[in-house]
């Protein structure tokens, strides 16, 4: 009995990448681990201090710690292993003094990725590896991305150059616009991605990298499930996009000229503080939704206590509620930040009638409002937020 072998016979394209990917897939979640190497040259951003390697957590907004490393003349390196953890990860530069000097957005695999300064602009960007080069390139190598990403450091240098007014404002129209349109291509190219069958660890690395959200992200998940084996980061995946689902469902959408409910709650000491006992006795009030998990809140509490320093007394105060739903954590990280204003909590997170009140739907949030609870900025944090104030309270001169 003789066995007829087909030496020359040749799976259609997408089908063989499918197979290759799911295989590779399978290898990871089953947790064949590998490494990966992340390398940084960085100097034109940052000499020295330290880059920290996260991941996001299941609740909107919430990051958890993978790695960190020493900037040492403008360069790093980053060594650890891949098991059955791939997924989209973030890398934060900062300086000595702990101020955020540029970030990357990328996806952590097997393998060396290198991690460079484009300008200050466009900040950091991520090369190497496959699946990178597959979801993240196929936007950022673009000409049309990278005539639009011109387009829009060439508005934001003019701006700079200008004094407040009129222009400048209208250069800031302008770089809206354009901003905007490079979230459009982003979003369009990873959206492909992730409705694509021919490779399902693609789809699923583009839906982690913002490509579907809510119900899309969820539907999107459940077909890739049906037919293979997701990284274990799909989990926390799955449950941020349930838990968007649920607030767009329950949330509205407020911007400046709005005015807002009032709320009370309860406090660390446990007595009940009311929003508009504080907004009697000021004439601006920061509300200000945070969480211990939430690394941009508390690297912005610094700039807030500065802000209460030069301003509190000319009827400016800060009004802080958490998404924290461990009381533990929420003590704890108000102990370690010396949070010294009014700072309340209902443990419930993102499911809060208070947060869905508000629409917070994502860390950090914060809204600006007079004394008659109108919105007078929105995400006003850093700069920003003093220009406001001021604009508004004088500048104590």
């Amino acid at each position: 009995m003789t066995t007829k072998i087909h030496r020359h016979h040749r799976w259609p394209k997408g089908l063989c990448a499918a197979v290759l990917a799911i295989a590779a897939l399978v290898d990871i979640a089953h947790g064949a681990a590998a490494e990966y190497v992340i390398v940084g040259d960085v100097g034109e951003a940052v000499d020295s201090g330290e880059v920290i390697l996260a991941r996001s957590g299941a609740a909107p907004g919430s990051s958890h710690e993978l790695a960190r490393a020493p900037i040492t003349a403008g360069r790093f390196r980053i060594v650890g292993e891949v098991a059955d953890n791939i997924g989209v990860v973030s890398l934060t530069a900062e300086d000595p003094a702990g101020n955020t000097k540029g970030a990357a957005r990328f996806i952590l695999e097997p393998g060396e990725i290198r991690i460079r300064h484009v300008n200050p602009v466009a900040g950091f960007a991520a090369d190497g590896g496959p699946y990178n080069q597959r979801v993240i390139g196929s936007w950022q190598e673009s000409d049309e991305y990278q005539r639009a990403l011109a387009d829009y450091a060439d508005v934001m240098a003019a701006k700079a150059d200008l004094e407040p007014g009129p222009e400048q404002d209208a250069l800031m129209a302008e770089a809206v616009e354009v901003r905007n349109g490079l979230t459009r291509i982003r979003g369009g190219a990873l959206r492909n991605i992730a409705l694509a069958d021919d490779d399902p660890l693609a789809s699923f690395l583009a839906v982690a990298m913002g490509g579907l959200s809510g119900t899309q992200a969820l539907e999107r998940l459940d077909e890739l499930e049906a037919i293979t084996q997701l990284p274990a980061s799909a989990d926390a995946l799955r449950s941020r996009n349930e838990t968007l689902s649920r607030i767009s469902a329950n949330t509205r959408f407020i911007k400046s000229g709005d005015k807002v409910d009032a709320f009370a709650a309860a406090g660390l000491d446990g007595d009940t503080y009311g929003l508009k006992d504080t907004l009697a006795k000021n004439k601006l009030v920061l509300i200000e939704f945070w969480a211990s998990w939430c690394g941009p809140c508390r690297a912005d509490v610094p700039n807030l206590k500065a802000a209460v320093e030069e301003y509190g007394d000319r009827g400016f105060a800060i009004f802080a509620f958490s998404l924290d739903t461990d009381r533990e954590d929420w003590n704890d990280a108000s102990v370690e930040d010396g949070i010294n204003w009014i700072n309340t909590c209902d443990l419930k997170g993102y499911d809060s009638p208070i947060s869905q009140q508000y629409g917070v739907n994502m860390l950090p949030k914060n809204l600006l409002v007079d004394a008659n609870g109108v919105v007078v900025e929105v995400h006003a944090r850093g700069e920003r937020l003093v220009e406001r104030l001021s604009e508004m309270l004088g500048d104590g001169g």
